[in-house]
């Protein structure tokens, strides 16, 4: 017996312009993808002979463009036609991929792969928490299994459920039925953390629904609200051997999460960055992070936005500052050859290169350059690449020291678990940008209506 296992992801904004190139997807092909994949000792402790296809996942970009969408699709379309008796196929997708042209990239997928295997053969899925699901993947998918915590710390766990599940299901010939029910709600998803109450309760309960034998996902999707289409919206997602009661159970969840959607407010400080930084100036506290949310390179923004810079530069703390990750390609070109100490002049104020250093990627490879400049206590690291500091390791490889500073800028939403030990408090920037957090300033306008917050209104899975 055979189970294909492939990767192909990639979280998609509409609102970004940063499309994703073949050079951004972190790639492996055959048997390095368990590298990266962590169920193939489940599938060959069972039994099972394992085809490896790609692993290919990228930084959370724009829309992916059809050609490369089609580069990395048609290899594991390639996979599957070269092995069309497989009993299983396991994916791991995003589930928030929007392809120029089609649409949802994870329904194509799956389409075109059942126009070549038989119903027979057992599909799982394993997908993001803030996967926008479509009202057809449960006609093509059998088990589904999404993250159930947020941030993110369970990727692998999601991972061997979902294949656990597929080894059970062939092991036992069963053909289990996926319900999708929409649920017309986006809320801020950096209000949305699953530790907290609400979500540490229903999230409880989908672990709970999994325990039963006859269920082989149970999952609260919370959509990705910076994707302009008809599928951007929250869902509950139920994987069981019996059709009703995968249907029960999804509108059950669904129900559940929409009578929570009041609830959901930022736990931290969220203001304008005006009042961030007046307030991290101020602050008594001694490390303190502000995270700008609008140019959240974590959720596809290009990271090249200085508001906060300026900011900063305009109120000369008194304490010193560091604002990690602006991409400027030009800048740390023009400025590379020069030696550290050298004055430079950037946006109308007096600088020194402070240091060289380089940039710590996405799968914690080195990618490119940064030039850190000192504008007297506000040091800023530019980087030639877009980036994400989300860990100590990442300042450290941009020669900067993390914990000499008392004031911390970083391009992302809620701080990364990594960077917490560090912040003393926290500060939410509200900024503008294509990862703004503010949902009536995004204009998306091929959502469906009406949409919880943008309309208030009562709703029930039926």
């Amino acid at each position: 017996m055979k189970i294909i296992v492939a990767s192909f992801q990639c979280e998609s904004n509409s609102k970004a312009n940063l499309h994703p190139q073949k050079s951004d997807f972190e790639y492996f092909v055959g048997d390095d993808i368990f590298k990266k994949l962590v169920v193939k000792d489940i599938f060959e402790n069972a039994g099972f002979t394992v085809i490896p296809s790609i692993y290919a996942n990228a930084l959370p970009s724009a829309t992916v463009e059809y050609d490369i969408y089609q580069y990395y699709k048609n290899q594991i379309l390639d996979t599957v036609n070269a092995h069309p008796d497989a009993d299983g196929i396991y994916i791991y997708v995003h589930g928030s991929m929007e392809v120029d042209g089609i649409g949802s990239g994870e329904l194509q997928l799956v389409k075109e792969i059942r126009e070549v295997v038989s119903r027979d053969c057992l599909i799982a899925f394993t997908m993001d928490l803030h996967a926008n699901i479509t009202d057809e993947l449960g006609e093509y998918v059998d088990i589904v299994c999404g993250y159930k915590t947020a941030p993110h710390v369970d990727q692998p766990e999601s991972q061997v459920r979902a294949a656990t599940a597929l080894v059970y299901c062939l092991q036992n010939g069963i053909k289990p039925h996926t319900f999708v029910q929409k649920i017309p709600m986006l809320v801020k998803g950096d209000t949305m953390l699953t530790k907290y109450e609400p979500l540490a309760s229903l999230e409880a309960q989908t672990s709970a629904l999994e325990g039963r034998d006859d269920i082989f996902g149970a999952n609260l999707f919370f959509g990705h609200c910076w994707i302009d289409a008809p599928n951007t919206s929250a869902s509950a997602v139920v994987s069981a051997a019996d059709k009703g009661t995968a249907e029960t159970l999804a509108k059950t969840l669904a129900n559940d999460l929409w009578a929570t959607r009041h609830d959901y407010r930022f736990l931290i400080e969220a203001e304008l960055p005006e009042e961030c930084v007046k307030r991290a100036v101020a602050g008594d506290e001694y490390r303190i992070f502000i995270t700008d949310s609008g140019d959240n390179t974590t959720a596809g923004a290009e990271g090249t936005t200085t508001e906060l810079l300026k900011l900063l530069l305009a109120a000369a703390p008194d304490k010193p500052t560091c604002v990690a990750g602006i991409t400027d390609h030009d800048m740390v070109n023009s400025l590379w050859e020069l030696p550290d100490g050298t004055p430079t002049r950037q946006f109308g104020t007096n600088g020194v290169i402070k240091s060289h250093g380089r940039i710590l990627g996405w799968a914690k490879e080195i990618i490119g350059r940064s030039i850190t400049v000192s504008f007297g206590n506000v040091d800023a690291v530019f980087t030639e690449k877009r980036s994400a500091f989300i860990e100590k390791g990442n300042f450290d490889e941009a020669n900067v020291d993390l914990l000499g500073y008392r004031i911390v800028v970083v391009k992302l939403g809620y701080l990364f678990e990594e960077l917490k030990p560090f912040a003393d408090r926290e500060l939410f920037a509200l900024s503008d940008g294509a990862s703004c957090v503010e949902l009536a300033r995004l204009d998306l306008k091929r959502i469906k209506r009406p949409m919880f917050p943008l309309e208030d209104f009562e709703w029930s899975a039926k």
